[in-house]
């Protein structure tokens, strides 16, 4: 039976399961190509239906960690995460997705015209008082696997006019074909826990750690095109960069305390 130290009442039995074969993944216990056992022994191992089983498997599958392989069993998959610039910065995250091998999709969970909240009018260096911008919540897949939730905000006239393609592609490369070409761009990371409304937009235990990427791209003209954050899933993403240093600045250090 499905025992633990910790107070897992208030959790769905599945997801404990879920949690515990993780745990056991992550330990080493089972390695990347090796074959978990089958939902019947997982059943008798943990004194639960099939059906739940292969709830937890689902959920382990939607993470990254495993895959099922009809007629063979379920398998822990090799960890790989997928790379995205931070040197670069502009390139697209379709572009990258395709790059690394998976086929990407979104899906649009809304777009809707707002009063500009404080943060986003002096990111798109908007005057007026009562600003109006575009805001659009979206989910970026790899393959079947929801990977980052993107929230993104327009200027009132970029969503009034380009509505349609926003709400169907990926936020770069659907400003840049319709003639918003983005030149300069002003990032930041950082992470939070998964909210649960955040577990359920992109299949991961709540409290799980999501890399936050801020963004305020510029057009030529460096005016600010588009602000927002990719919420992106650690287990399955990652940011790079490549930095090299002609002469240190020493001065740093020889003014320093």
């Amino acid at each position: 039976m499905v025992s633990s130290g910790q107070d897992t009442s208030s959790q769905p039995l599945h997801m404990v399961i879920s949690e515990k074969l993780k745990e056991k993944i992550e330990a080493g216990l089972y390695e990347p190509g090796e074959r978990l056992p089958s939902e019947f022994d997982l059943g008798e191992l943990f004194g639960v239906s099939r059906t739940t089983v292969r709830k937890a498997i689902a959920s382990l599958s939607q993470q990254g960690l495993v895959t099922t392989q009809r007629g063979k069993g379920i398998f822990v998959t090799d960890p790989h995460k997928i790379s995205f610039s931070m040197s670069n910065p502009l390139l697209y995250f379709d572009a990258a997705l395709k790059q690394q091998g998976y086929t990407s999709r979104v899906q649009s969970l809304r777009f809707q015209r707002i009063q500009a909240p404080a943060e986003v009018k002096r990111k798109l260096a908007l005057t007026a008082k009562d600003a109006q911008v575009y805001w659009q919540e979206k989910i970026y897949y790899a393959d079947d696997t929801p990977i980052a939730l993107d929230i993104t905000y327009y200027p009132e006239a970029t969503g009034q006019a380009l509505a349609e393609p926003l709400s169907q592609g990926f936020t770069y490369s659907t400003l840049v074909r319709n003639g918003i070409h983005l030149r300069a761009a002003k990032v930041s990371l950082e992470s939070i826990p998964a909210t649960y409304e955040l577990s359920e937009y992109l299949a991961v235990p709540l409290g799980m750690p999501l890399l936050v990427f801020n963004y305020v791209a510029c057009g030529g003209n460096r005016q600010p095109a588009v602000c927002g954050k990719t919420l992106s899933r650690s287990d399955w993403t990652c940011y790079t960069a490549e930095i090299e240093v002609d002469s240190p600045d020493l001065s740093i250090l020889e003014n320093s305390p």
